[in-house]
């Protein structure tokens, strides 16, 4: 991103940094698409503050995006994250609630809903990680408990479950936000049991403490999976694990277990 060059880029800077909303990925991309958008209200009308924004300058924009991206997707992300500023400038009436008042059809959305590791591929995907108990820990954590890859890698299990058996999810979490959960089920303390035997101290995540870096550990264990079956080519990622733990009943229903909490900062 170039440096700030207009006082609506500078003012930017400001908004979202009192405004960290969403995942470091979202707010990268909210960040990058306003300071264009900026420029472009700067070149076209000479805009010097956010709070003389009106309807005209919105209505540039969108046919702006729509001109220059036929992505549909695309134009919903910038809608979405111009729609952000405007609350936050105390002018949601700017824009309406649905894109298709403003000329723009919602594009094809590619999810993985409904996708689930049924127990026989699963077996499969740890049988391919046998002689690495860390990497194989980490499927069962996302099995078990829903943990993403990032937050299975950096549990700690003696730091991270009490006693009381509250299960602190703090590291890695999407946004940075800690969670916490209660066990419902024998399995699910059993493979904490486990995870405890494969580290020492309080401090001590699966992350191997003479891993150089964790973005080189996670390549080489994205490898390692990949050869285990578990890739984009076999239909089958590590957040399809997730899903079973997501349900008490059925295995492959897709429900957020009640226990688990999210913790907004204050």
């Amino acid at each position: 991103m170039q440096p700030p060059n207009t006082p609506l880029e500078r003012q930017l800077i400001s908004i979202l940094g009192a405004n960290r909303e969403g995942s470091y990925s979202t707010q990268r991309a909210r960040s990058g698409n306003l300071a264009r958008a900026a420029q472009a209200l700067h070149e076209r009308f000479g805009l010097q503050k956010w709070a003389n924004i009106g309807a005209k300058h919105v209505a540039f924009l969108v046919e702006r995006w729509k001109a220059g991206d036929t992505r549909r997707r695309s134009i919903d992300a910038q809608l979405t994250h111009f729609r952000w500023l405007v609350r936050k400038l105390g002018k949601a009436n700017l824009m309406p609630r649905e894109n298709r008042e403003l000329g723009v059809e919602p594009g094809p959305r590619y999810t993985r809903a409904g996708k689930f590791v049924p127990q026989s591929r699963l077996n499969e995907i740890l049988g391919g990680v046998a002689d690495d108990p860390r990497r194989r820990m980490a499927v069962l954590l996302g099995r078990t408990l829903g943990l993403r890859f990032r937050e299975a890698m950096l549990f700690r299990p003696w730091r991270d479950w009490e006693e009381s058996g509250r299960i602190w999810i703090k590291r890695g979490t999407k946004g940075g936000r800690p969670r916490y959960l209660f066990l419902w089920n024998a399995r699910q303390r059993e493979i904490l049991e486990e995870a405890r035997g494969l580290v020492q101290g309080q401090d001590a995540a699966l992350i191997p403490e003479d891993a150089a870096t964790f973005e080189k550990w996670r390549q080489a264990s994205y490898h390692k999976l990949r050869k285990a079956g578990m890739s984009k080519e076999t239909d089958t990622v590590f957040h399809d694990l997730r899903r079973y733990a997501g349900s008490r009943t059925m295995p492959g229903r897709v429900v957020v277990p009640w226990t688990m909490r999210v913790l907004r900062p204050a």
